[in-house]
């Protein structure tokens, strides 16, 4: 009998048999390997075993079954030099298989590898062949599949650009959004689009835009409104997601309108987002149940991007045309009110002059060139510097101020000016007030310069003084005349006086001596304002000054019985003044006297002086406890001839011009003086001025 193994994967597979029965009922036995020593030696060794008796051969055992076949040959079957199977040949005689069936077994056994590899090839040929059909049906379906994707996305695509093609071509709200709903329904087979936006005003979502089967005048007649939240749309704002709803008649979220014959039964309703805000819901309907699929409410989505990016673009638009308008009003006001300025500052008499912030003139009306003998054309755009010979003197102090205003606009006080009268070169006198332009956040936008000629004006004052002083001196004459014959009287040169005469003769002489100090005063104001006092500065001990002129005063309280406290004050080290020492008598006499004159008795006065600036300046303080001055009334204390309505300040002789007089004298001496008084009797005023500090060359 024989058998033909083939070997694989450790197991031998009979392949075909002979001798075993009918129907070769050993064809597909499958034993190991290893279970037949001799098969296992030929597997190894890829060589031919003859055993001439097996039951000589204890080596050789194949299943251990007992068998009446005594020769056995096994032949490898060889393919490519590798062992692929084994052919077992078996005889009941003795010793029968010799070389002669050896050689011919191994022949036989190489024709049979050969044929059976061949059909092993040629099934797995097979095997590929069904295999590679498969795939071949399979690619073509994944093409028609993919095209029909293609197809798909490229509908999709067009759509899309469709729609941003639609709402780019109009700034049309409602026209965009309508053709945008068409293209939208007509894509996607929707039978209803809506959009619906938030108002930021009520908070509610209000109906903008439709297409479909449902009238759009039904929205607007019922005023078609939402809560954040409330409905489909309000749920899809609140969650800022698409949903897709395949019947709407399960879904709680729908708000079911009554009157609705024809429902909607689908829906796709996508948020619009800009940015990280919602505006709105986009939504399209249809009547039948699961109408929408999950690619369409991709798609949705998308085009919800678009409708939301051509809604802000749309109220953006509307925004900038909105200010446009608003800035075109604002700009037409503001010409409108320049031009009216402009006219007002042109029929004006004074002379107006406008600089901007690099101090070049913009602005130049007719009375200035009237006043100034100068043309628009010639200076316009000009700076001051190159005009400095109009105003003289004083226009290295105008261009040192304006540089303070312009880089310290932050240290500029509301209502601070510069005033200066000039001389022109014809003799006329103009006066000039120098004022700074501001902004709220302290912008130095340039000056504006106010001129009037004052040249009648200041020429009448001349005549008034010079007639004042002529006045005075003829008056001093027989004032002087009188005290001197009232002093004789009062002397007993002229016999003896009664009582009474005594009496009117002192009245005489304290009149006289009032009506002296009037005639000073005018002839000291007179003498200030026409440039004839001459100050000689020097260094001047202050200290002294004060404590002597305060002595002085005390000294007259004690005469005159009326009780009063005196008090000094003096900074340590206090440097001396740049002044004149007789003048400086005179300013501080004058302050004391005042606050000695209205204060009433047990009342207190104080002179206090400090170093300011780092030494650069010393301020005088003569404070009071007197009836004080009323706040309207602070700024007019220094007018000439005014006195204030307080009983005291009548019943107290004077003139009204010590104050105007004092104020001449320290500006004289480059100082300043001003006046503090909270206006209630018991808290008195506080007269200060400052002076400058004596250098040292």
């Amino acid at each position: 009998r024989a058998t033909l193994w083939l070997y694989e994967a450790g197991e031998l597979h009979a392949a075909t048999a002979k001798g075993y029965g009918e129907n070769g009922a050993r064809i597909g036995v499958a034993i190991p390997a290893r279970e037949g020593v001799a098969i296992q030696e030929i597997l190894d060794n890829g060589e031919v075993i003859s055993v001439p008796d097996i039951r000589d051969d204890n080596r050789f055992r194949l299943l251990g079954e007992a068998t009446e076949y005594l020769s056995w040959l096994g032949i490898p079957l060889l393919f490519n030099d590798e062992v692929i199977g084994v052919m077992e040949l078996e005889k009941e005689v003795q010793g029968f298989y010799d070389l002669t069936y050896i050689q011919i077994g191994a022949t036989f056994a190489g024709q049979a590898a050969a044929a059976l590899e061949n059909a092993r090839l040629y099934k797995d040929s097979q095997d590929r062949a069904v295999e590679l059909n498969q795939l071949t049906e399979n690619l073509e379906l994944r093409v028609v599949e993919r095209t029909a994707e293609l197809e798909r996305e490229q509908r999709n695509t067009k759509t899309l650009l469709d729609i941003l093609t639609e709402v780019s071509a109009s700034l049309d709200l409602d026209l965009a959004l309508k053709r945008t709903l068409a293209l939208l329904n007509d894509t996607v087979g929707a039978e209803q689009g809506t959009v619906m936006l938030l108002n930021p005003e009520d908070g509610l979502l209000h109906y903008r835009a439709g297409d479909g089967y449902l009238s759009n005048a039904k929205y607007r007649d019922r005023e078609f409104a939402l809560k954040v939240g409330e409905g489909l749309a309000g749920w899809v704002v609140k969650h800022r997601e698409a949903i897709l709803v395949d019947d709407l008649d399960q879904d709680n979220r729908w708000v079911q309108q009554e009157s609705d014959l024809e429902r909607h039964r689908s829906a796709v309703a996508a948020p619009l987002m800009v940015g990280e805000d919602v505006i709105g819901v986009l939504l399209v309907f249809n009547r039948k149940v699961n109408f929408f699929n999950p690619e369409q409410l991709g798609l949705i989505k998308v085009i919800a991007g678009q409708v939301a990016v051509a809604i802000n673009n749309a109220n953006l638009y509307k925004l900038i045309r909105e200010q446009a308008e608003r800035l075109g009003n604002m700009l037409r006001n503001e010409q409108e009110e320049a031009s009216r300025s402009q006219a007002i500052l042109e029929a004006v008499a004074d002379g107006v002059l406008v600089t901007d912030s690099e101090n070049r003139i913009s602005f130049l009306n007719a009375s200035a060139e009237n006043i100034l003998g100068i043309t628009t054309a010639k200076v316009m755009n000009q700076t001051l510097n190159e005009f400095s010979g109009l105003f003289g003197k004083a226009a290295t102090i105008w261009h040192e101020i304006i540089q303070e205003w312009y880089e310290a606009p932050t240290e500029y006080n509301q209502g601070d000016s510069y005033a200066e009268e000039l001389e022109l070169d014809d003799g006329r006198i103009v006066l000039v007030h120098l004022a700074p332009v501001m902004l709220q956040n302290d912008q130095f936008l340039g000056t504006v310069s106010i001129f009037r000629d004052i040249t009648h004006q200041v020429e009448v004052d001349r005549l008034k003084s010079e007639f004042v002083a002529t006045v005075s001196h003829e008056l001093r004459t027989p004032m002087t005349s009188i005290r001197g014959y009232v002093d004789i009287l009062l002397m007993g040169a002229a016999g003896a006086l009664t009582e009474n005469q005594n009496h009117f003769l002192e009245i005489i002489r304290n009149n006289t001596e009032r009506l002296n100090i009037l005639v000073a005063d005018l002839l000291d104001i007179s003498r200030l304002e026409s440039g004839r006092v001459i100050i000689t500065q020097q260094e001047v001990n202050v200290n002294e000054v004060a404590a002597d002129v305060l002595e002085t005063v005390k000294q007259r309280a004690a005469d005159e019985e009326k009780p009063m406290t005196f008090k000094f004050k003096v900074d340590d080290d206090l440097p001396s003044v740049y002044a004149d020492p007789d003048r400086l008598r005179q300013i501080i006499t004058n302050l004391v006297e005042n606050a000695y004159h209205y204060t009433p008795e047990n009342g207190q006065v104080d002179v206090v002086l400090s170093s300011l600036n780092g030494g650069d300046t010393i301020q005088v303080d003569v404070h009071d406890t007197g009836v004080g001055i009323e706040m309207e009334d602070q700024q007019q204390v220094f007018e000439r001839f005014y006195r204030g309505e307080d009983p005291l300040v009548l019943a107290t002789p004077g003139t009204g011009l010590g104050l105007p007089i004092v104020r001449q004298l320290v500006e004289m001496h480059n100082g300043k003086i001003w006046v503090k008084s909270p206006g209630e009797l018991g808290k008195g005023s506080t007269f200060s001025f400052t002076l400058p500090v004596y250098q040292k060359s």
